[in-house]
């Protein structure tokens, strides 16, 4: 028997996926133990600890501002209210007019 093949199949693809458990109670617990050690002289400062020192203060600093910024959710409101307002304003133009019934009148034929 001759098996004649044009293409290949692509095998299934085996993976290896351990999940990731975070628990940030835990990790900021950690966190402001090791700032606490640090202040005190048991733990000297490393490049990780800088940088991370940086992250929690932009992190605490943008996270208010990147999703309860009241200016910006503001401005949003009041261009949904606008569209919703002139959208109803020329759907009820549209409604009083005849506008509708010509358009009717001329599928009709």
């Amino acid at each position: 028997m001759i098996k004649l093949r044009f293409s290949k199949l692509p095998q299934h693809r085996k993976f290896n996926y351990i999940p990731v458990y975070y628990n940030k109670e835990k990790e900021e617990l950690h966190a402001h133990v090791n700032d606490i050690k640090r202040e005190m002289g048991e733990l000297e400062k490393t490049e990780d600890s800088v940088k991370n020192n940086i992250r929690k203060a932009y992190q605490s600093k943008f996270a208010d501002a990147r999703y309860h910024n009241s200016q910006a959710s503001r401005y949003y409101n009041l261009k949904i209210a606008g569209l919703v307002l002139l959208l109803s304003l020329i759907s009820i133009k549209l409604w009083n007019s005849n506008f509708i019934e010509i358009i009717l009148a001329n599928l009709n034929k």
